[in-house]
């Protein structure tokens, strides 16, 4: 089984470079690493989607319920992310900087699968 955070690395990865031939050694390594029955599922994430688009399931979570969403997550203020997010223009990175300035919890910490991934983010179609 995989984990979620190495799909999340690999991302990472991918946002810090505008090489194409970086990004495809980057995608040809995660290709080399993951199982095959979860190909599908990278592909879709690569693509920003979570099935098909035949499927015609879309997501559908507006600009303003994400700001609403970071800003109890991270316990910030709503004004703080959108002076933020209107600064940067990026809402994902947005969350990671407000998450970043968020009071340190202790919460047990559990590997999340890609799989199981895929199922709770699958929830949020609308």
């Amino acid at each position: 089984m995989m984990e979620f955070s190495v799909i999340a690395r690999t991302f990472e990865r991918m946002e810090k470079t505008k090489k194409r031939l970086e990004l495809t050694d980057i995608l040809v390594e995660l290709f080399k690493n993951i199982p095959q029955e979860i190909v599908s599922n990278v592909v879709y994430l690569l693509q920003g989607i979570i099935r098909p688009q035949f499927e015609g399931v879309e997501l559908g979570i507006a600009e303003r319920l994400a700001i609403k969403a970071i800003s109890k997550s991270s316990g910030l203020t709503i004004k703080k992310i959108e002076d933020d997010y209107n600064k940067g223009g990026d809402l994902g990175e947005t969350a990671s900087n407000m998450l970043k300035q968020k009071h340190k919890q202790h919460f047990p910490q559990k590997q999340l699968h890609l799989k199981k991934f895929m199922k709770l983010y699958s929830k949020l179609q609308i």
